[in-house]
C-alpha cells in the first residue's frame, strides 16, 4: 500500500515507468471484500495521460526501450496495447472508464494551463482511479487538492532498479504527487476497539 510522505524528489520518465511496472502487481493484493473484488474485475489496470501527441510519442519510445531492456518479446505490440491518451482526448471522453492506476506525466504543463484541468484531476481522484500519480513541474503544489508529495527514491518497491535510471539520458524531470483511495485517510484512534466501552464484554453479556 502506498505510504504518505512529506518528502519530494525529482524523477525522470524512465524511473516513473520502472516504478509503475513494479507497483501494478501489488495493487491487486489489497484486502478487499468479495463485493469490491467483483467490482475491480471490471476496472482497467492502467491509464497513461500525457500533455499532447508529441509527449505520447516520447512516452511510447521510452516504454519500448524499457521493454526491450527487459528482454520482452513483441515490445511494440505491448506498447500499442497500453492506453495512452492526451489531456484533450481525456476531457472529450463521453463515458470514462475506471482504472486501478492512472498516471499523469505532465512535466511541461504550466501552472496556468493546469488550472483548466483541475476538475479533470478531481474526477479521476474521486471516481475513475483507485490510485493516481501526477508528475508535474516542481514549482506546482497540489496539496490543496488532496494530493500528497511522493518520493519514489525513498519509497520504491524492492525490485525497482534505480542505477539505470540515474544514468538515463532523459533530461526532463518532474515532481510526483499521489492519491491512494485505500489509505488517503488515516484510521483514527477512536475507531480502534481498544478505545470503545468495555470491549472485553463483547459476546458475553446483553447490554
Amino acid at each position: 500500500m502506498t505510504k504518505h510522505t512529506a518528502r519530494r524528489s525529482d524523477i525522470t520518465l524512465p524511473l516513473l515507468i520502472d516504478y509503475v511496472d513494479a507497483l501494478l502487481p501489488s495493487l491487486v493484493t489489497q484486502e478487499d471484500t468479495p463485493e469490491m473484488i467483483e467490482q475491480l474485475n471490471d476496472i482497467t489496470e492502467l491509464l497513461w495521460v500525457v500533455q499532447d501527441k508529441n509527449a505520447r510519442m516520447a512516452l511510447k519510445t521510452e516504454l519500448k526501450e524499457y521493454l526491450s531492456n527487459k528482454d520482452s518479446n513483441n515490445e511494440m505490440e505491448q506498447v500499442e496495447a497500453l492506453q495512452i491518451v492526451t489531456l484533450s482526448e481525456l476531457t472529450q471522453q463521453q463515458l470514462p472508464e475506471r482504472y486501478e492506476l492512472a498516471c499523469f506525466w505532465l512535466p511541461a504543463l504550466s501552472s496556468e494551463l493546469l488550472q483548466q484541468y483541475i476538475p479533470l484531476l478531481m474526477r479521476y481522484r474521486d471516481l475513475y482511479a483507485a490510485h493516481l500519480l501526477i508528475a508535474l513541474e516542481s514549482s506546482i503544489n497540489l496539496q490543496a487538492y488532496g494530493f500528497t508529495p511522493f518520493d519514489i527514491l525513498n519509497e520504491q518497491p524492492s525490485d525497482i532498479s534505480l542505477m539505470d535510471q540515474k544514468n538515463s539520458p532523459v533530461a526532463t524531470t518532474a515532481t510526483l504527487w499521489q492519491f491512494n483511495l485505500y489509505d488517503y485517510k488515516q484510521l483514527p484512534n477512536w475507531l480502534n476497539a481498544d478505545y470503545w466501552a468495555n470491549p472485553e464484554n463483547w459476546g458475553k453479556h446483553r447490554w
